[in-house]
């Protein structure tokens, strides 16, 4: 047997160097994707929107369908592929929905990582590992990165498979229409990066990708087959919810966009350098310029997205910070002729970029981060608390779906903002006067009063905030039909709306003046945060707008009598509430504690025992939280 020839002496130093070379390199990606996936964990939440999934694959796991409300065929979810997978997990393996779609997002953020720290690979190839460990620096204080991929949604996933996309045009591209075939099942995003592929490669041949078009459709029509059966429409019904045509769209995606490119993006440094670099780099990476070009278009044409922390620049961002890196070291090296001084140059000027675009981020990823897990936690209470105390047939109305959503499985949940009502979506109400500020601009509260929901929830107690909330508060059968209430958690009530009367429609009007409803709001809000003096008019003035006795206006300025001390205008107030509404049960409850003051131990008895009989959860603080204490306050909204 002839030996093995052995390499030659002067190829055995490059050998080695190369394989240390790789070793660093391997080290350098570890460490980044370790160092990721701690801020993953640091960051740990599952989002309420999550929930919504949740609960899909619950009821279908259950038998009821793919749906939200059982009997219901309602597509109120835009990631068919996320919510099979958590189903399969938990029939096959028992995983809980939280635990599957952790390890997917956070799995799916890893490959991400990996699959960007190859691009690099392609371009810089054996240039200095320092620049490779800038690059992903980029990534790394993109906080947003790992929110979004431990959030239990499928944002990474779809992030992921877009990219791997993109990279199989370049290298494999008879994959690329598997690959975007379960990018649209996890997103219909999907479609649009279809359209970045099959517009670049009739640009490159100058005639129309037929095939490539067909190997993308074809197998897809199975889906769109199931989805025009089963819910009676190709496009998901947040479709019909959120979306739509128009300039105050535009406006909205253009803040979006500005509050991405102001803050990750530098002040749009990170648009700026690769097209300054675009007549040099278009030859060699039109489709990467071309998907940020038209996924940026998308956004702002439907007008950015609901949720904060950047979400949808989540597929875009990998991309942005390819070019830019690309581009930045491409001007390093024609305009720095020592080369180790252009490496270092390049170096610095990502550092800094990396720097300022985490400084400027920082406060509001931790602030939104914050306030989810505040939503999430208060409607788990909630859910738990109406389950223990309200029996196992009620239905609720609620404009944040997602947790209560879960909590309440078996009880009808009616999404207020129409993510998961077709008809609230296909169908909004208008109010005069009222002029919608949140991407969610469809309601319909006629057609919710008509559906007679034995609870209401709103999204900061009294207060109501979305415009679906506030357009209840103009129905005369809201104000009339419906009394807050509440449970106590932690020394505090959380309110919600309870039902106690048929719901007449025939007899329903709409308030004339929608700024009665305004007046209200920045009275509740000004009442724990400048003082009662500076609530007080503004209650009057709803008061005087809205032209008749409304309990809930009598607490609120009896409540800022009370606050300053005016005990007798007060007691008045609290006394026509109570007069009004049997269930006022916060009147009540400063009605007795004036009493104490008096000395009239007869009324305080009298009211002590009727909120007992009538209201006894208002006693209940057995709540135990089963999530870790938000150790600090949130940072000032950004």
């Amino acid at each position: 047997m002839a030996k093995a020839k052995s390499k030659p002496p002067a190829q055995r130093p490059q050998a080695r160097k190369a394989t240390s070379y790789a070793i660093v390199l391997f080290l350098v990606a570890a460490a980044a994707i370790a160092i990721f996936q701690y801020s993953c964990f640091k960051y740990e939440l599952t989002q309420d929107d999550a929930y919504i999934s949740f609960r899909y694959a619950a009821n279908f796991l259950h038998g009821d369908g793919l749906v939200f409300n059982a009997g219901e065929r309602v597509e109120g979810y835009t990631n068919f592929l996320w919510v099979m997978l958590m189903a399969l997990a938990k029939q096959l393996l028992g995983i809980d929905f939280i635990v599957t779609t952790r390890l997917l997002g956070v799995a799916a953020g890893s490959l991400l990582f990996l699959l960007f720290l190859w691009l690099m690979r392609d371009e810089f190839k054996e240039n200095p590992v320092l620049l490779y460990a800038a690059t992903a620096a980029m990534m790394l204080t993109n906080l947003s990165l790992a929110y979004w991929s431990i959030a239990s949604l499928e944002t990474a996933a779809f992030a992921f498979m877009a990219l791997a996309a993109l990279v199989c045009e370049y290298r494999k591209p008879q994959l690329t229409p598997a690959l975007l075939v379960l990018a649209s099942l996890l997103r219909p995003e999907g479609a649009t990066v279809f359209g970045v592929c099959f517009l670049n490669r009739w640009l490159a041949g100058r005639a129309l990708p037929l095939r490539f078009a067909l190997t993308y459709i074809v197998p897809l029509l199975p889906f769109a087959a199931f989805k025009l059966g089963y819910y009676g429409s190709l496009f998901p019904n947040p479709y019909y919810a959120k979306s739509g045509v128009g300039l105050e769209y535009i406006a909205t995606g253009l803040q979006y966009f500005w509050a991405f490119t102001k803050d990750l993006g530098g002040y749009g440094v990170l648009f700026l350098v690769p097209l300054l670099a675009v007549k040099r780099l278009w030859g060699r990476f039109s489709l990467l310029y071309i998907y940020v070009l038209l996924f940026c278009f998308y956004i702002i044409w439907v007008g950015g997205d609901v949720l904060f922390v950047y979400r949808f620049f989540f597929p875009v961002a990998p991309v942005l910070y390819f070019l830019f890196a690309v581009a930045l070291l491409d001007f390093a090296e024609r305009f720095i002729k020592n080369a180790p001084v252009a490496k270092a140059a390049f170096v610095a000027v990502v550092a800094a970029f990396s720097i300022a675009s985490y400084s400027l981020s920082i406060n509001h990823v931790k602030t939104y981060w914050f306030y989810e897990q505040n939503i999430v936690r208060k409607m788990h209470f909630l859910g738990t608390m109406l389950k223990k105390h309200m029996g196992n047939d009620f239905s609720v109305a609620v404009s944040t779906i997602g947790m209560i959503s879960y909590q309440l499985l078996g009880h009808r949940v009616i999404d207020l903002l129409g993510l998961t009502d077709s008809y609230i979506a296909r169908h909004p109400e208008q109010i005069p006067g009222m002029t919608p500020t949140w991407k969610e601009r469809r309601f319909n509260s006629s057609y919710l009063l008509s559906q007679q929901p034995d609870f209401i929830i709103f999204s900061t107690g009294y207060k109501p905030s979305a415009p679906a909330e506030r357009a209840l508060m103009m129905h005369s059968e809201f104000r009339h039909k419906f009394s807050p209430m509440g449970f106590v958690r932690e020394g505090s009530y959380k309110v919600f709306w309870m039902r106690h009367g048929e719901i007449d429609m025939a007899a329903d009007s709409v308030h004339h003046d929608y700024q009665f409803v305004e007046r209200m709001v920045d009275g509740f809000y000004h009442t724990n945060r400048t003082g009662p003096q500076t609530a007080l008019p503004m209650f009057k003035e709803a008061e005087q707008r809205l032209g008749e006795v409304y309990p809930l206006l009598d607490y609120a300025i009896g409540d800022c009598f009370y606050r300053s001390n005016q005990k007798d205008s007060a007691r008045a107030r609290f006394d026509r509430a109570i007069a009004m509404d049997d269930y006022a049960w916060e009147a009540r409850i400063h009605a007795q504690h004036l009493a104490l003051e008096r000395g009239d131990t007869a009324s305080v008895y009298a009211y002590g025992n009727y909120i007992m009989k009538r209201f006894p959860w208002l006693k209940d603080d057995s709540y135990r939280s089963p999530f870790p204490p938000l150790q600090a306050l949130p940072p000032d909204r950004d």
